[in-house]
């Protein structure tokens, strides 16, 4: 599986009010094809509910040749709005995966628009949902945020490559959320290692790709 996403020079994801302008309307026409056309690459596309609260993204194939991969949203009480536009059935299946503990009216209500996985108790196992995906046929999965959804996954050693895109300005603030956030390893030695594949820069855009070592 692939973790990837946008952040400022200083690692941010967004401003510490988590509110203010987005990534793509700085992006040129190259790097907005080159998006979208990661996405025709995997089987999966996933996000965390917060990346769907705050930003309310289609997650769709617009601007290169392809198919919309299948939508993943990691949502362990079902906090997905009703109106959430990845609700759309039209576009492309769509799956919320919420924990067994998530308040089950809410739960019956997605189910309506869209499929519903159950996978842990109180937050959403991240190896039984992988499980659960590889039994529907994917196999190249792409998680495109937000920090602590890309956290879970690093925590559970299941991810094979990260890469991250460095966009030209800098945000600062301590509580601004980051690329990867979650409570982070207690020692130097948990660290993920990487490997890096590629480095280029794209219309101002510092574009790194690392392979994940396993130990």
């Amino acid at each position: 599986m692939i973790i990837g996403g946008f952040m400022s020079l200083d690692g941010k994801t967004a401003p510490k009010t988590r509110e203010g302008q987005l990534f793509t309307p700085f992006m040129g026409p190259k790097m907005h094809e080159k998006l979208h056309r990661l996405r025709t690459e995997v089987d999966c596309i996933l996000v965390g509910v917060g990346t769907i609260l705050a930003d309310n993204p289609r997650l769709t194939v617009r601007l290169a040749e392809g198919k919309t991969p299948l939508r993943v949203v990691l949502d362990s009480k079902a906090r997905t709005p009703p109106d959430a536009a990845i609700l759309n059935p039209e576009e492309a299946p769509t799956i919320i995966a919420v924990s067994r503990s998530a308040p089950s009216d809410i739960v019956e209500k997605l189910r309506s628009r869209v499929e519903v996985i159950e996978c842990g108790e109180v937050k959403v196992n991240v190896k039984e949902l992988l499980e659960r995906l590889y039994e529907r046929g994917v196999r190249r999965l792409l998680v495109e945020g937000g920090g602590e959804v890309r956290w879970s996954f690093l925590r559970e050693r299941v991810v094979d490559e990260l890469f991250v895109w460095v966009m030209p300005m800098v945000w600062g603030g301590r509580d601004a959320p980051t690329f990867i956030d979650g409570e982070g390893f207690t020692t130097g030695d948990d660290a993920v290692e990487l490997e890096l594949k590629k480095m280029s820069v794209e219309e101002g855009i510092i574009v790194v790709s690392f392979k994940v070592k396993r130990s």
